[in-house]
């Protein structure tokens, strides 16, 4: 009888056990500045569109999806001027959080941060260009943006746009 009880509540624990797993999904939340996503809710939800989200992850894989207000989740701008001052972006939107650094030598500024990002954010919301913008037009874009002197020597500048995609833009002034 003492071995039947035992059994029984062997198996009852090993029951709550069971029930107490979630079926190892970790839950990841990254904070994009505005609202908290959560991964797993939008994984599952992914999961139930069909193929459509197959191919998408076929081109981010071992990405995850990150919700931006831009249409790029990295942003990287080094313009160099004479007599070796430059102008520097550096905004990073993944799943590992958002990083920004902003360096002006023409006005000696340099920040990190969020107060790097509270600097460049005006800027960054003027960009509307996607993967497919031409060339002439994102340089356009980003010297009025960030309201840039057009006598630079070297312009460079290399995006990574929301679908993954990674395009650099190289211009010289002679």
């Amino acid at each position: 009888m003492k071995l039947l009880k035992s059994m029984l509540t062997i198996l009852l624990l090993l029951g709550v056990l069971y029930a107490c797993n979630d079926g190892d999904q970790d839950e990841i939340i990254t904070d994009t500045g505005k609202d908290t996503v959560n991964d797993t809710a939008n994984n599952n939800a992914d999961q139930n569109n069909g193929t459509d989200q197959n191919a998408t992850d076929d081109q981010n894989e071992g990405e995850e999806h990150v919700d931006t207000p831009y249409n790029f989740t990295h942003f990287d701008l080094d313009v160099e001027y004479d007599n070796d001052i430059s102008y520097d972006v550096e905004y990073a939107n993944d799943q590992k959080g958002m990083s920004a650094e902003f360096e002006d030598e023409r006005n000696n500024v340099h920040a990190e941060g969020d107060d790097a990002y509270n600097k460049i954010v005006k800027y960054l919301e003027l960009l509307t260009f996607n993967a497919n913008t031409e060339d002439e037009e994102v340089l356009s874009q980003v010297i009025t943006a960030f309201d840039l002197d057009e006598n630079y020597t070297s312009f460079e500048l290399e995006v990574k746009f929301n679908n993954g995609e990674v395009k650099r833009y190289n211009f010289t002034n002679q």
